[in-house]
């Protein structure tokens, strides 16, 4: 039948009020098609004041750089009476799985926005807020495999009127208003001296460990494989640091006292990297432990640093074998040619590369999380 529904005509009365809210303190920006699950946006300006040719001191709005999302769901008077909202602290509304997550992980602020027709009231949430919240560390976990809608929760505290649509000016662009890493926006809460991967698959660990020398300006010149070692040579162009968290003291002594950090490696210029993906590794095969010894030799000889990534625990037994023979090749003569990095650098290294990260995140599992204050 050609026609609105009851839900058409709610829309239809609440979505022009909330524009009209957010034109209040900016410029609202109007998507045309629904198809990303924005329903508007407001370019975010400052109110200032802005002295005339002549002396005179008038209003003044300064275009920011950010810029403000919003999709909007309505709930009729029938659904929530008046002095149920009143009673209630959260309002509940269904919201699609691929929705949350695509918002979730926007680099510009996203609120999910509920207008309670009983009390002609907009409440709204920061969707990091809300996913943080109900769900945490878990959450990209949490929805894996889900499929269709889960349920969200909006505090019926969080009112959305003038005064709160003025202090959205406090957003910036790529999210940059979250905790920071040494003055670096993160793109998370995760601190990455102190936050740990837990096993991933040997395919994804390959392809975590390919991304971050890719970011790092890796320039491969030969490849080989031998037994379950992967062999590459090239030059890393743009310096690799970083702290292994197996090194952190994660706790103080005393209230306020400054915690200790792991010492900071590094490595640059031409390399012999070997990737060994095999998990809690005890012993080599005939052939990788004839290979490893001849190529940390020869790398050293070369005048190259050795990096080796190995799918484990720093502090494992597969980092201690690996200890053990490069201590027993040149490697252990000449300072700063041998670099070995387990889950614990890897994660540090992921933390840190904000790009690398918001790549992996839906798909990582963490054994220990702490985050930034």
């Amino acid at each position: 039948m050609v026609g609105m529904g009851e839900h058409d005509g709610l829309e239809n009365r609440y979505m022009p009020r909330f524009e009209t809210l957010l034109s209040e303190s900016g410029v609202v920006v109007e998507c045309r098609r629904d198809r990303a699950g924005i329903d508007t946006g407001l370019h975010l300006f400052a109110r200032e004041e802005k002295t005339t040719k002549q002396g005179e001191v008038r209003p003044y709005w300064r275009a920011l750089a950010g810029r403000v999302w919003f999709q909007l769901k309505g709930l009729h008077a029938s659904t929530m009476s008046a002095d149920k909202f009143h009673g209630a602290e959260l309002v509940t509304v269904k919201v699609g799985v691929e929705h949350l997550k695509f918002w979730f992980a926007a680099p510009e602020p996203v609120y999910l926005v509920v207008y309670v027709e009983s009390v002609n009231t907009f409440v709204g949430v920061d969707v990091r807020e809300l996913v943080e919240r109900a769900w945490g560390p878990t959450f990209y976990a949490s929805v894996r495999d889900r499929r269709g809608e889960v349920t969200a929760h909006v505090p019926t505290a969080s009112v959305m009127n003038s005064e709160r649509i003025a202090s959205l000016v406090n957003h910036r662009s790529m999210r940059i208003v979250g905790p920071a890493f040494r003055g670096r926006p993160l793109g998370h809460r995760m601190d990455p001296l102190r936050s740990v991967l837990a096993y991933p698959s040997n395919a994804r660990w390959v392809e975590m460990v390919t991304r971050v020398l890719q970011v790092h300006d890796f320039r491969e010149a030969s490849r080989h494989q031998i037994g379950e070692l992967t062999v590459l040579r090239g030059t890393i162009a743009q310096t690799l640091l970083w702290q292994s968290p197996a090194f952190s003291e994660y706790g103080y002594r005393h209230l306020g006292e400054v915690r200790d950090e792991p010492a900071p490696e590094q490595v640059f210029g031409d390399v012999c990297v070997i990737l060994d993906g095999a998990k809690d590794r005890t012993t080599f095969s005939g052939e990788e432990a004839a290979a490893a010894a001849e190529l940390i030799d020869a790398a050293t000889t070369n005048g190259e640093s050795v990096v080796l990534f190995f799918r484990g625990r720093d502090l494992s037994g597969a980092g201690g074998l690996w200890r053990s023979t490069a201590r027993g090749s040149t490697a252990s003569d000449r300072s700063g040619m041998w670099h070995q990095l387990g889950l614990e650098a890897l994660s540090f290294l992921v933390l840190t590369a904000t790009l690398v990260y918001l790549e992996f995140a839906p798909d990582l599992d963490w054994n220990d999380m702490n985050y930034l204050d």
